[in-house]
Parts: structure tokens; sequence; C-alpha cells
């Protein structure tokens, strides 16, 4: 099965903040998540939120990570930010 992906509009403008390089790396990252979007992978660190419903997973991404949730058959990209010591938040 490969999953959908959707993207918040706060997630959209902090990529559209990022110079091009960085922003491919994370897209591409995300589109790894259409195949399996449970299991960390070489270049693709997933961890799964504890205590969260619905479940939360967080993406690291180079210097980045993205928070997510499934349901059913679409992934939801509801925002991607600094990973801590980045202090440049957009």
């Amino acid at each position: 099965m490969e999953f959908k992906i959707a993207i918040s509009p706060r997630a959209q403008k902090y990529l559209k903040s990022l110079d091009k390089d960085e922003a491919r790396i994370i897209k591409g990252h995300i589109n790894e998540l259409r195949i399996d979007p449970y299991t960390p992978r070489s270049q693709c660190d997933i961890i799964k939120e504890r205590g969260k419903r619905p479940p939360i997973y967080r993406l690291r991404a180079g210097k980045h990570r993205a928070e997510y949730f499934i349901e059913g058959d679409t992934i939801f990209i509801s925002k991607i930010f600094p990973r801590s010591g980045d202090s440049d938040y957009r």
C-alpha cells in the first residue's frame, strides 16, 4: 500500500522559507514515507511520540524535523521545524 501525503499550510510555509537544497532533502525524506511511514531506515530516522493520540511520529531530515500522523491511507505532515540546537526557527 502506498500512502498519500498532505502537508499543512504551516509546514508548507516553513519549506518555502528554506533554501532549495534543504527543502529538496526534506521533501525527499517525506516522499520516502509513502512506502513505509513507520520504520526507521538509513538517513530516515523515525520516532513514535509517547502518549499522543492519534499517534504522532517525528521524522529527522538533516537539520530539520517533521511531525506527522496517519489517518487511513494519508500521512498528514503537521509541522516542520529545526532540530533542537538550531536556533533559527522560522
